[in-house]
């Protein structure tokens, strides 16, 4: 997840007062660009909650030498330092001072409030004056995510999601989060390289792009760490690809779904059909958990899908393969890769997305083939 507004990158943010004055300034002098009161409320907010956590941090080193420090974290820490070195090493990624402070923190450090109109599959785009459009808007407090959450829940279908980890886009030396250290070792190399590919390459207005190429570099770089190291390496890839077969459903039913929305019936009966649209996509998945992880989504799908929750899915993994295929053609190099990723990124959005859907075109499950085609509720038949 990328997150965040873009400071003035000059000050020294190791000293308290010139951190609360640098961010003060930023929101002052962005104050004129926004367009209402809850926009500047927006900011207030994520002002004070970066400064909250930059101010809590401890430098790992010290937390680790300090003698009342949980050993668990300790090990944990030492991980996350080899992660890093290996991150530098062997995937060209840049760390600089990222992670290597900790900060402990109680609970997600972030809550994203998601919107979908109630007759679409897409997200309503977010916007933010420096760093372009997201499908998202993340709150440090979960109680104002949650009465954003509940102004759109008026006339939109709304998701509230709290996440473990965000990126500032390097613009902040990003600290350790103790909801980092609860993951396993494989997701927690994957989330930390996830995070640090935002700072690699990032494409304002364009979420699918982004988080499918951080996406994409967690994935595979877990799995060469975990090969380096003798893990489980096998076992981690086919983790991922439950979770490719899972999303390959959920975009599935979300074309499914935006067909039905195109039904020229009246909004009440586009309502009916909506309800058996989702009932009918929780019945497939009971009828096919031997293709979708043999169980491994059932928590997932026990809770309520709606627009927003299905179309957040589409900004992580619709474009995946696409990066898989650009490193092979690059011999396997991740330099060479990064610079075709930001040749791609500097293309018009629908060129961009053109050569990321060439030569391969839709999986299987995206476009409904496979064992996983079920039957959805057409006007006709509602």
């Amino acid at each position: 997840m990328a997150y965040g507004v873009r400071p003035d990158p000059s000050g020294d943010c190791s000293c308290a007062a010139q951190l609360r004055r640098g961010i003060a300034a930023l929101c002052v002098g962005l104050t004129p660009l926004l367009a209402s009161c809850e926009t500047v409320s927006f900011y207030a907010q994520a002002a004070a909650g970066q400064t909250s956590l930059l101010l809590a941090r401890r430098d790992s080193r010290a937390v680790m030498e300090d003698p009342a420090t949980d050993p668990a974290v300790v090990a944990r820490l030492r991980l996350v330092a080899s992660l890093l070195r290996f991150a530098e090493d062997e995937l060209a990624l840049p760390v600089g001072d990222r992670y290597r402070t900790y900060v402990e923190v109680d609970g997600a450090p972030v809550w994203n409030v998601i919107a979908a109109r109630e007759f679409s599959v897409d997200a309503l785009p977010r916007c933010y004056p420096l760093i372009g459009c997201a499908v998202y808007r993340g709150y440090f407090s979960r109680l104002d995510a949650e009465r954003e959450a509940a102004r759109l829940a008026v006339d939109h279908d709304v998701h509230l999601a709290g996440v473990a980890a965000y990126s500032t886009l390097g613009w902040f030396a990003d600290p350790v989060l103790s909801t980092f250290l609860r993951y396993d070792d494989a997701a927690l190399a994957d989330l930390l390289f996830h995070e640090l590919a935002h700072s690699v390459v990032y494409v304002r207005d364009d979420s699918a792009f982004n988080e499918a190429f951080a996406g994409f570099v967690g994935n595979e770089g877990a799995l060469r760490w975990l090969t380096s190291r003798g893990g489980d390496a096998q076992g981690y890839r086919m983790r991922l690809a439950s979770h490719r077969a899972f999303a390959e459903f959920l975009a599935a039913w979300r074309g499914r779904l935006a067909v039905l929305y195109r039904q020229p019936v009246s909004a009440d009966a586009l309502r009916q059909l909506k309800a058996q649209g989702f009932s009918a996509m929780r019945a497939c998945y009971e009828a096919n958990k031997v293709y979708l992880g043999g169980g491994r989504f059932d928590a997932a799908m026990a809770r309520p899908f709606n627009n927003a929750r299905l179309a957040l899915t589409a900004a992580y993994e619709d474009l995946k393969p696409a990066f898989a295929r650009l490193l092979r053609h690059g011999d396997d190099d991740w330099p060479t890769f990064y610079a075709a990723v930001r040749e791609l990124a500097k293309l018009p959005y629908q060129r961009r997305l053109a050569e990321l859907q060439r030569p391969n075109g839709a999986s299987q499950a995206a476009t409904g083939d496979g064992p996983t085609r079920c039957a959805l509720p057409l006007a006709g038949a509602a």
